[in-house]
């Protein structure tokens, strides 16, 4: 293990959740391509998702507009499924590969969020749940959880879908509630698949400092903004995350 990992990962992680804090998603999108720069690809993915649970679990504490438990649990059991699937081809398939490919999808999606969502109408987003999950909910809720199994990285497809149908909080509510039952399942997949070390661990622990200045300073900014403005960070935000990944 490189000895300068507690002065590098601690950075690292306060940018990432800084960015989780204002927008309910993102850490991984910044912690794994910035960290895999410095340290093993395989033990940041992992140190990522033990963290990326502690801030949802924080985060928990804010959320108002999760209240349609059977909608939930449908997201929750399709990004289980795809998770597990997603960890089981990482045995099999170089994800380097398809790399490029995802980090133009974020692309995308984050030029969306920063021009074209702004240009809808707010007032036809939805604050309140639907009952249960429809086939289109299940189907990304699924490819998102297959992304997080084998990239570390599982928000785009659950983002783009989410963003299209709700308001910033509700928005933000959902992701924080669905990215802590992503983190479970990775962790689980993760653990039963062997990749769960001291490594990986120490990466984790030396994260923790950064990950609470960057939740606290994002939910200070997100409570001050507006939804075109929220939507146009988001879109900032993706746009940079795709550049990473790309790179």
């Amino acid at each position: 293990m490189d000895s300068y990992f507690f002065l590098i990962i601690p950075a690292i992680a306060a940018a990432a959740f800084f960015i989780k804090g204002l927008t309910g998603f993102g850490p991984a999108l910044i912690f794994i391509p910035v960290g895999a720069l410095f340290f093993a690809p395989q033990s940041i993915i992992v140190a990522s998702s033990f963290l990326d649970l502690l801030a949802g679990l924080i985060m928990w504490r804010t959320v108002r507009s999760v209240q349609s438990v059977p909608f939930m649990l449908g997201l929750v059991a399709a990004m289980a499924a795809g998770t597990v699937a997603g960890v089981l081809l990482l045995s099999y398939v170089p994800a380097n590969t398809f790399r490029v490919l995802l980090g133009m999808a974020v692309f995308i999606l984050g030029l969306w969020f920063a021009v074209f969502r702004t240009k809808a109408s707010f007032d036809r987003l939805q604050v309140q749940l639907p009952d249960t999950c429809s086939r289109k909910d299940l189907g990304f809720a699924g490819v998102s959880g297959v992304l997080g199994g084998l990239f570390g990285i599982s928000g785009p497809p659950i983002i783009w879908h989410l963003g299209r149908q709700f308001q910033m909080g509700t928005f933000r509510d959902l992701l924080i509630v669905f990215f802590v039952f992503a983190a479970i399942a990775r962790i689980i997949s993760f653990s039963v698949a062997g990749m769960v070390n001291y490594e990986t661990m120490m990466y984790a622990a030396a994260g923790i400092p950064g990950l609470l200045i960057g939740l606290y300073l994002g939910t200070r900014v997100f409570f001050r903004i507006d939804e075109a403005v929220f939507s146009k960070t988001v879109g900032v935000a993706l746009i940079a995350f795709a550049l990473l990944l790309v790179i």
